[in-house]
């Protein structure tokens, strides 16, 4: 997949408001501390603002945290809460975030972005959420070959880059065990590898359908954790399902998805919908056009000339009988590269009415779905090393990739899109990571 990288900064990096400062405390009450207190050194708030700051300041991995945090002053330690001045070693980080409870530390997180979400909700559609599913490459070599790449699926905000919440795709884990459990366990997974070689491999379709399983598993409950009053939620075909178009409008919220070949019936409605009429047979004879609303932009960038025209219709509303359906829309993208011109035509719908979504509103819908891939899914993949992470054990993963997202948010709500550039500032000026997680020294 091609990614491109936003350079739009604010005026010196800074955000234009002053965002609210965190009580960091409280906001991990939520989180269970798996450990025993017999022994306990430090203390899980403590661990996880280390975690935090490290990461803010470009160190990644969990070998990278414990060293960041070892080579701080000891201001910088007592304002992370390690009073002693002694902050964890790389295996105390390990154990601990393989048992934490990635729905808890979610939440916890979760809360500390939902006040930027409080505004526009008298507006229906004021704001827009995409929702998509990503992979951690660097996990794919310890799981089943025939398993789709799909480890989480993220709900990121339109203009921000927030991301509001996140969930994770079960594959199977099982938390820790006694011998005896783990032994059972064992001979299980082996007589299932005896058998699954004996069998054919999964086709590409079976693979879909593990892919559109698991994804919409996930997405149904993300959905319910959000209050959708005055948000519209914009996906990729894979999303476009009744049961969840109906759960959105039922929550008071909107949808925007496109529709492909999974929704057979809606798609060749639209695509019969669009299609230029033939020309008449007998003179005199005229061609019916249906009713509908047009708009068209232009661009060029990066040596590359792109037009999108946009075509929206309320003609199938009544026929169509698809939960809350306002608009359905056709999106023809052609775009010159080196000479050659080339044609995309995607088709969508969406139960914003037009009175709220002009065709210019539709367009932009969608394409600032994709701005999650730009915004966030490169940022993890390739400034912040997911994709070479190769931590898979039991919660390790989902925790590393809860704390990225954290990261990624807290530097976008402090003002700065360049987020490559403000890790590495923050490498060598710490006072400036604890800043953006509303901590000082002391």
């Amino acid at each position: 997949m091609q990614y491109t990288e936003s350079v739009v900064d604010c005026p010196k990096g800074k955000a234009q408001e002053e965002p609210t400062s965190v009580d960091w405390q409280s906001t991990f009450e939520g989180v269970n501390d798996p450990r025993r207190k017999q022994g306990q050194r430090y203390s899980l708030p403590s661990i996880l603002l280390l975690a935090l700051a490290a990461m803010l300041s470009n160190h990644l991995s969990e070998l990278a945290i414990a060293q960041w945090g070892a080579a701080q002053s000891e201001e910088v330690k007592k304002a992370l809460g390690f009073e002693g001045g002694v902050t964890p070693h790389q295996t105390t980080l390990q154990r601990l975030f393989r048992r934490l409870n990635p729905e808890e530390v979610e939440a916890a997180f979760r809360q500390v972005f939902v006040p930027l979400f409080e505004k526009g909700k008298e507006e229906r559609g004021g704001q827009a959420l995409s929702i998509d599913g990503k992979a951690q490459r660097g996990r794919l070599k310890f799981e089943e070959e025939e398993s789709y790449p799909v480890h989480a699926v993220s709900i990121v905000d339109h203009q921000t880059g927030v991301v509001l919440t996140q969930g994770h795709v079960e594959r199977g884990e099982e938390p820790e065990q006694s011998e005896q459990n783990r032994t059972t366990v064992k001979k299980q997974q082996s007589a299932k590898k005896a058998k699954k070689k004996q069998s054919r491999k999964k086709t590409q379709r079976e693979q879909e359908e593990d892919k559109a399983k698991s994804e919409l598993a996930v997405a149904s409950l993300l959905v319910k954790l959000v209050d959708w009053k005055g948000k519209v939620l914009t996906g990729d075909a894979l999303y476009c399902q009744r049961l969840l178009c109906q759960a959105l409008l039922q929550a008071g919220g909107d949808y925007l998805f496109l529709v492909k070949a999974n929704q057979p019936q809606l798609f060749e409605a639209l695509r019969l919908l669009f299609e230029t009429p033939p020309p008449a047979k007998r003179a005199g004879e005229s061609v019916l056009y249906l009713p509908e609303q047009h708009a068209q932009t232009q661009e060029k960038a990066h040596g590359r000339l792109e037009r999108r025209r946009i075509r929206v219709s309320s003609e199938l509303n009544e026929y169509a009988n698809w939960p809350g359906l306002q608009q359905v829309f056709e999106i023809r993208r052609r775009w010159r590269y080196k000479g050659v011109w080339k044609e995309s035509i995607r088709y969508g719908v969406t139960s914003l009415p037009a009175s709220l979504a002009i065709p210019e509103r539709v367009l932009a819908l969608k394409r600032g779905h994709w701005g999650i891939e730009n915004r966030l899914h490169y940022v993890k993949d390739v400034t912040m090393g997911e994709d070479h992470s190769t931590i898979h054990k039991d919660q390790g993963p989902k925790i590393m990739a809860a704390l990225r997202n954290t990261v990624v948010s807290l530097l976008r709500r402090a003002g700065f899109s360049t987020i490559a550039a403000r890790l590495r500032y923050n490498s060598v000026h710490p006072e400036a990571a604890l800043e953006v997680l509303s901590l000082a020294l002391f």
